[in-house]
């Protein structure tokens, strides 16, 4: 990423993480988006791997610091989310919408795993079905993020 995207990147994770309170009423059917990791998703595949690791660190620590609760566990399982994410891009997929919605997805999934390892959940089988259901959300809101992103990030590419 350009300075441009280093900008954007920070301004993007910083609106997540102010909307993160809110995503129990944009929540319906008991899923609710992970506005951090739904930003996770596109930002990383726009980013280098290296990138990726920080954009999952910065998440991380918004994550953790929005409960109060143990950060190291969020700063851990977002960093690997974000390393996800940019691993994704270097796989050879053009990047697009549809990548860009699986991503979130997928990286939804391996942080909160990583998460659930970390820190155990005391209902494991409704965490597992909270995640799933907040991957497919991510999935859906990053797909209008990802077009957005490019458009301002490397409006010549695209």
């Amino acid at each position: 990423m350009n300075g441009r995207g280093v900008l954007v990147a920070a301004v993007c994770l910083y609106l997540a993480g102010a909307l993160q309170p809110l995503a129990p009423r944009f929540g319906f059917w008991g899923m609710r988006p992970d506005f951090l990791l739904a930003a996770l998703g596109p930002l990383s595949l726009l980013a280098t791997r290296r990138g990726g690791l920080l954009l999952g660190f910065a998440a991380g620590v918004l994550g953790g610091a929005l409960p109060g609760a143990n950060m190291a566990h969020y700063v851990i399982s977002r960093t690997v989310g974000g390393a996800f994410g940019a691993w994704v891009r270097s796989l050879g997929f053009e990047d697009g919408p549809a990548v860009s919605a699986a991503t979130a997805f997928a990286l939804t999934i391996v942080a909160q795993l990583v998460l659930m390892f970390l820190a155990p959940p005391a209902r494991i089988g409704a965490f597992l079905g909270a995640t799933i259901g907040s991957a497919v959300l991510n999935g859906l809101l990053a797909i209008p993020l990802f077009a957005l992103l490019t458009r301002i990030v490397d409006p010549v590419k695209r």
